[in-house]
């Protein structure tokens, strides 16, 4: 007699891949890049580019390398006219998180057939990296109502970014933090939200364009991405460091459900969020408005942590990355969007790995809950 199928609720430790890029150990709060610690490569000598040729290449690389993948974005970030269009438009009628999403599935090619194309995977990957870190830009511009104004040649990735979404020039201090915020956010395992998306839209055969467009939109929900932007505004609605204990205290007697605190797979403090708050201590200027939200959510964490630790909830990336994104000038609509646009190197990787698994199309079973099959009646006699 064959047992009966048992649910897994959110498929919780059911393993859906084999992946050699990124390892995330719970339970002891580490994250790992191809065997190095997140902490060991985001200081301030580490860039975005430096880390993509990690990922990629398995090693870490030389300062040829990185100059070539430095290069490498510089060269497929290029836009058309009506791409740079429709993402304006789009910007115009929607969050930037489903503008973005719209703007890169139309990257796609006029044909839809990729499996003969695979070995160019590579290519496409990178023309991802490049192409939607751009369109966040375009994006950002649109939103604060300034014309199109393309990235500077010399642009590496988070000069380009902050140069666009600010309209400013790059200070050294902020191009530092971005490089090492777009390095946290890279990758996360195969088997978050994203990626698992990816990998599941992947194994249809779909083209590297819709592959990231939907990876997106898993991205865009705030129990994934969004976390960043609700936490935030939760410390803006607080307002007053001093106001902060006590209605963290109400709140969680409500039992409402604190953005950026706890993680399914961390049981311990997010080894992200500790590189977060050394970025933030040099970042965020003492006596600001900024600071004291900041205060808030170091408030947060010692409330939290004091009633949830026990039951292994603890902070995670997003609890303090708004507070770092604001100190940098980026707006809080646009922290996940920049998620998106760091994401999108471990999403292209994956989908590579994906493939050269074989691809097996995702094809879960279910249990059935409904009734039994029953004798249709004409509507005559119903």
């Amino acid at each position: 007699m064959t047992a009966a199928p048992t649910l897994v609720p959110g498929l919780e430790g059911i393993p859906i891949a084999e992946s050699g890029f990124s390892l995330v150990e719970g339970a002891v709060g580490r994250l790992s890049y191809r065997g190095y610690s997140i902490e060991d490569i985001t200081g301030p000598q580490n860039t975005f580019e430096e880390i993509i040729a990690l990922l990629h290449d398995g090693e870490l690389p030389k300062q040829a390398r990185i100059d070539e993948v430095v290069k490498d974005l510089q060269t497929k970030r290029s836009l058309t006219p009506e791409q740079i269009e429709l993402a304006r438009n789009a910007a115009k009628i929607t969050h930037p998180m489903f503008a973005l999403q719209a703007a890169v599935a139309v990257l796609g090619p006029m044909v839809n057939d990729f499996e003969p194309h695979v070995d160019t995977a590579d290519e496409r990957g990178m023309n991802l990296v490049a192409k939607v870190g751009h369109l966040v830009g375009v994006i950002a511009q649109a939103v604060a109502g300034r014309p199109y104004e393309a990235p500077k040649p010399t642009d590496t990735h988070a000069q380009m970014l902050l140069r666009m979404i600010t309209g400013n020039e790059p200070s050294e201090l902020d191009t530092r933090v971005m490089n090492a915020l777009l390095i946290l956010q890279a990758d996360h395992s195969s088997s978050n939200a994203g990626t698992f998306t990816a990998r599941v839209v992947t194994s249809t055969k779909a083209e590297p364009e819709a592959v990231v467009s939907s990876a997106i939109g898993a991205l865009s929900g705030p129990a994934h991405g969004g976390a960043n932007e609700h936490s935030l505004r939760l410390f803006e609605t607080i307002r007053d460091p001093e106001r902060a204990n006590a209605q963290i205290e109400r709140m969680l007697n409500d039992g409402y459900k604190i953005p950026g605190f706890g993680h399914r797979v961390y049981h311990v403090k997010d080894p992200r969020s500790k590189v977060i708050q050394k970025l933030a201590d040099e970042v965020i200027k003492p006596g600001t408005e900024l600071a004291d939200l900041y205060s808030i959510a170091l408030t947060v964490e010692d409330v939290a942590t004091a009633r949830l630790g026990d039951r292994g909830l603890f902070p995670n990336v997003d609890l303090f990355s708004g507070c770092v994104f604001a100190a940098i000038g980026v707006p809080t609509d646009f922290f996940t969007t920049l998620f998106a646009a760091s994401r999108t190197v471990g999403w292209v990787l994956n989908m590579k790995e994906q493939w050269e698994s074989g691809n097996r199309i995702f094809r879960p079973s279910q249990i059935y809950k409904g009734p039994a099959i029953r004798e249709y009646k004409p509507l005559s006699t119903r």
